[in-house]
């Protein structure tokens, strides 16, 4: 996402306990508290991998943080948000200006919830990365896999790799 934001000339905050201070830094990234960034930010995306840590950390305490009319953008897992009502609330009294979703929780979400009628979400399915490259090598990647169960050998994307025992 610095990557693509870099033409922009943005200013760039990040909240990720884990990532290379350097790395970050050599993005033109600010690591700041997740308090610091819902308090700075005008435009908020979510890139986070679901853990009991990150579960719901965008919830209607967080959201009293950010800035009145702030954008938020969530690419990632639906778990990482409380609940669509508590986005929905957020968009009704504009402390969300807008919001943009393409994962759900649960999956497929609700779709009478009225955070879908409202005028300033969007909507859209979990298929970002479906394009042809990205589904040429997804089968590319499979078929390495099972080239080397057949062989023998151990595959490189395991989802459970005690069964390899």
């Amino acid at each position: 996402m610095a990557h693509l934001l870099q033409p922009f000339d943005a200013k760039l905050l990040a909240y990720d306990p884990y990532v290379n201070p350097d790395k970050a830094k050599a993005l033109n990234v600010s690591l700041v508290s997740l308090e610091e960034l819902l308090k700075q930010s005008q435009s908020i995306v979510i890139l986070a991998a679901l853990t009991e840590q990150t579960k719901g950390m965008i919830n209607r305490k967080n959201l009293q943080l950010v800035q009145p009319g702030a954008h938020l953008l969530n690419i990632s897992r639906g778990g990482l948000i409380e609940s669509l009502d508590v986005l929905y609330e957020a968009l009704q009294s504009g402390r969300l200006g807008a919001v943009a979703l393409d994962v759900f929780e649960p999956e497929p979400p609700d779709i009478h919830h009225p955070i879908f009628k409202h005028p300033n979400c969007i909507a859209t399915p979990h298929a970002l990365g479906m394009t042809p490259g990205a589904m040429e090598r997804i089968f590319r990647l499979m078929a390495e896999d099972i080239a080397s169960i057949l062989r023998g050998q151990k595959p490189r994307s395991v989802v459970n790799p005690e069964v390899l025992k």
